[in-house]
């Protein structure tokens, strides 16, 4: 018979695996809070202002609609993937906050610079460069709101930080209508540099350069106090190690001092059918760039797994090595690539075939995501406080919610053929789709150790946006390019649907049955000092 554990151990796994021990949050957190807001909202603003700016872009540059699908998704999730590896990590160890600052102002000066860019290959470039800036945003932040504030409210905390997701994409979709209708006019009467800017260049210019200044505030935030324990190591040291444990080819060195020559051969091997797979891919399909891109994201993130499990093996027994996680985080990711690549190509699709003004779209779509959005990721994370009370399994059953209902509601918002009618099919498609965010990021917390936030938070938000940035986007432009049709491209979004359905109900059968006591002991095994 197992021998049950005592009443202490379980508060403590509970406290080691929820959190924070805190009672009540002070004023100071809630400022932090609205900083790291503030943030995430340029984050999403910068990320997507592109959607809106897109006819502009293609006429200019003569890009195709595969170009543009690589544009706002692929270059930006490949190096936000391949650098958010160490990010994690790095930010269990050293300041989150000067980390954040830093970050915040790389994606900010690259977004300013995307407004000078000459081609498909500069533009491209820049992008890359913000993803690099905002692999940052994720993991830190996840860490230190969940520092600031007690365990209880963790749901709801996370929550209203990932409302400024759609927050962003609001003010990204408003601002660029508004740039893209109004420029021309509002440069008359400003000085002759700023007439020599086309509107979407403009756009760029603008979103770019006030983050700069959030990053100043940040930078000087108060660090929460570490967990009792926590060793302390120099920040070049951890930098090294985590960029030579993660960023190819440094990784084989790690590879070949932690695990020998045998674990340097498997790496070998699956970096060569990987290649393969790549120009397979890319010999049929002509669409280089992106699956060179995938597969070096692909390659970054199944390498960090290989050395984790040397390097870590607590942290790996949880995340990569626990099923619960990883049809979590893959299940999640699925449901992205459907519901999030309709919200990157509503504006143009809306542009382009209800004979729409970019100007109107990017207002009337940017108010809807600003209010649908917005509420439904805040009462998502209320709600799933509530509910976890009686299950567990909430931030699951939330997502299948989020899954199942826009499915008819695409085909409301496809066929409609005003602006006021598409607009109304968006808001309640929005309005369930985004509901399970703020839970899904708080149980990837709950899934873990407390030193283990960052990690897991950077596991958690990089395998969904490679996943869902890297395919979903490009996906949907390949098929509207071969087919000749933007809406056969988003109805295309449907195959994604069974398999994020699948893996939710693989994750809900496995949470069920899991208690923090549980994965303590897994922990406990793969040598956690505890």
């Amino acid at each position: 018979m197992a021998m049950q554990p005592d009443e202490p151990t379980i508060r403590s796994a509970h406290t080691a695996l929820a959190g924070s021990v805190l009672e009540r949050a002070s004023p100071y957190a809630f400022y932090a809070m609205t900083l790291l807001i503030i943030a995430n909202l340029f984050n999403y603003l910068d990320r997507h202002i592109v959607s809106v700016l897109a006819p502009a872009i293609q006429a200019e540059l003569h890009l195709t609609d595969t170009d543009m699908g690589f544009l706002l998704g692929t270059a930006f999730a490949v190096l936000y993937g391949v650098l958010g590896i160490p990010m994690g990590r790095i930010s269990d160890a050293l300041s989150r906050t000067r980390l954040m600052a830093f970050g915040l102002a790389l994606w900010s000066a690259m977004t300013a610079i995307s407004g000078v860019a000459t081609s498909f290959l500069g533009l491209a470039s820049a992008r890359v460069g913000v993803g690099v800036g905002e692999a940052t945003a994720s993991p830190v932040s996840h860490s230190l709101l969940c520092d600031y504030f007690p365990a209880r409210n963790r749901s709801a905390v996370l929550g209203c930080y990932l409302a400024s997701v759609h927050l962003g994409i609001g003010a990204a979709l408003v601002l660029g209508g508004l740039l893209i209708q109004h420029w021309d006019s509002w440069c008359t009467s400003c000085p002759s540099g700023a007439c020599g800017l086309t509107n979407w260049r403009a756009g760029f210019l603008l979103v770019g350069t006030p983050g700069i200044v959030v990053a100043v505030l940040i930078a000087f935030l108060r660090e929460p106090a570490r967990p009792k324990g926590t060793v302390r190591i120099p920040a070049g040291r951890v930098i090294l190690r985590e960029l030579t444990s993660s960023i190819p080819p440094f990784t084989l060195f790690s590879l070949g001092r932690l695990g020998g020559r045998r674990a340097v051969a498997a790496n070998l091997i699956f970096a060569a059918v990987l290649a393969l797979v790549a120009f397979g891919l890319g010999k049929a399909t002509g669409d280089w760039a992106q699956w060179i891109a995938v597969a070096i994201g692909v390659y970054s993130v199944a390498t960090w797994a290989q050395v984790l499990k040397y390097l870590d093996k607590p942290l790996y027994s949880l995340t990569f090595g626990c099923r619960s996680f990883m049809y979590t985080t893959f299940g999640g990711a699925f449901l992205t690539c459907f519901v999030g690549t309709i919200a990157i190509w509503a504006a143009p699709y809306a542009i382009r075939t209800l004979d729409a003004g970019a100007g109107k779209v990017g207002l009337a779509l940017g108010a809807a995501q600003l209010g649908a959005a917005v509420l439904s990721v805040i009462i998502g994370g209320f709600v799933t406080d509530i509910w976890k009370r009686r299950d567990r399994r909430a931030p699951i059953w939330l997502a299948m919610i989020s899954l199942v209902v826009p499915i008819p509601m695409l085909f409301v918002l496809l066929r409609a053929e005003t602006l006021p009618n598409f607009i109304a099919a968006f808001c309640v498609l929005t309005l369930f789709s985004m509901a399970w965010a703020g839970s899904f990021a708080a149980l990837a917390q709950d899934l873990v150790l407390t030193r283990m936030r960052g990690a897991a938070a950077a596991i958690f938000s990089l395998v969904i946006a490679l996943t869902a940035s890297g395919i979903g986007p490009y996906w949907t432009g390949k098929v509207s390019t071969l087919t000749g049709s933007l809406t056969t491209g988003l109805y295309s979004l449907l195959a994604f649907v069974p398999a994020a359905g699948v893996l939710l109900i693989l994750a809900a059968r496995r949470i069920r049955s899991e208690t923090p006591e549980l994965r303590m002991a897994i922990a406990r095994a793969a040598g956690e000092a505890i």
